[in-house]
């Protein structure tokens, strides 16, 4: 059973387009030099697209953005990016700085660079091509994107990545012991993580022991009788 599955359906969203452009017709910036393509740039490109052909909207939230890359550089790919615990789980300020670059020319949606979760962002169609040629050139980014995909499968959306992120914040950085420590960790986050079950934090910790993104082999499967009777 994996977030989807817990009624956390991907939420429709209002998306508002400029007078006279259609969906999926946002204007892109035309003016100025356009960015040089680099491996951020690329990577945030390849995620997006990868991401979206599991799903039906035609963009990635700026939530779902942020813990996209977060997996990436988990796994490994030198993204620079400063993640700390944040309101909807780790978020990087920085990466503001990646999508102001690319606004306008290959994406679409971050406009002001105000940080609300739930801001659509879109892809322009030549940076698709652009990102897949420049990513060709290295098998170590490709065998990352391939981790990432796997992992997120049956989580995606907002909530099903902010939960699998949280949790892989937890046991990595705070290194709890039991899995009553885990629950206890991710509910003492903020209250927005109170939304979460025990069961639901649970497939979180199994997918990513399995998946070989954390070690949960010190972590015990003591159950505390007020978490379990509480969710």
């Amino acid at each position: 059973m994996t977030a989807k599955g817990q009624g956390q359906k991907r939420k429709a969203k209002a998306v508002m387009f400029e007078l006279g452009v259609r969906p999926g017709e946002r204007q892109i910036n035309t003016s100025g030099v356009i960015p040089e393509m680099t491996t951020a740039r690329a990577v945030l490109i390849g995620l997006m697209r990868r991401y979206l052909k599991g799903l039906l909207d035609p963009f990635v939230t700026l939530l779902e953005a942020h813990k996209l890359m977060y997996f990436m550089q988990v796994a490994g790919e030198p993204l620079d990016l400063r993640y700390k615990k944040g309101l909807y789980g780790p978020y990087a300020e920085n990466l503001r700085h990646l999508l102001n670059e690319v606004e306008g020319y290959f994406t679409s949606g971050y406009a002001d660079g105000g940080d609300e979760p739930d801001k659509p962002l879109e892809l322009a169609p030549s940076a698709i091509e652009d990102a897949d040629a420049f990513l060709k050139r290295s098998a170590d980014t490709r065998e990352r994107f391939d981790r990432v995909a796997d992992l997120i499968e049956g989580f995606e959306s907002d909530f099903g990545l902010e939960l699998l992120s949280t949790v892989h914040w937890v046991v990595d950085k705070e290194q709890p012991r039991t899995f009553d420590e885990v629950a206890t960790r991710v509910y003492a986050w903020d209250n927005r993580k109170k939304r979460f079950s025990l069961r639901q934090l649970r497939i979180a910790v199994e997918v990513l022991s399995q998946k070989g993104w954390i070690d949960d082999a010190g972590i015990t499967d003591d159950a505390h009788p007020a978490l379990s009777s509480a969710h």
